[in-house]
C-alpha cells in the first residue's frame, strides 16, 4: 500500500471567516457572507411558494457551513 502525503491542510473556519478581503482595509470574509446570507433569507421570505423551516440564526450557520465546505474542499 502506497501512502499519499498530505500537502495541503484545510484552514479552520474561524480563521477563514476572519480573513481580510484583498484590497479592502476592514472587510472580512464573514462580512461578505453575512450580507449574502441576509439577502438570501430576505429573498426566500419574499417568495410566496417558498417556506422557511428554521430561524435566521440556524439559516445563517447552515449557510456559512455550506460556503465553507464548498469553497474549501
Amino acid at each position: 500500500m502506497d501512502l499519499i502525503p498530505i500537502t495541503h491542510l484545510k484552514i479552520s473556519k474561524d480563521k477563514w471567516l476572519n480573513k481580510k478581503i484583498k484590497y479592502e482595509e476592514e472587510l472580512k470574509v464573514e462580512d461578505i457572507l453575512d450580507e449574502m446570507c441576509q439577502k438570501s433569507y430576505d429573498w426566500i421570505l419574499s417568495k410566496g411558494d417558498l417556506d422557511i423551516i428554521c430561524d435566521y440564526d440556524t439559516f445563517k450557520d447552515d449557510f456559512i457551513n455550506l460556503c465553507y465546505d464548498q469553497y474549501l474542499k
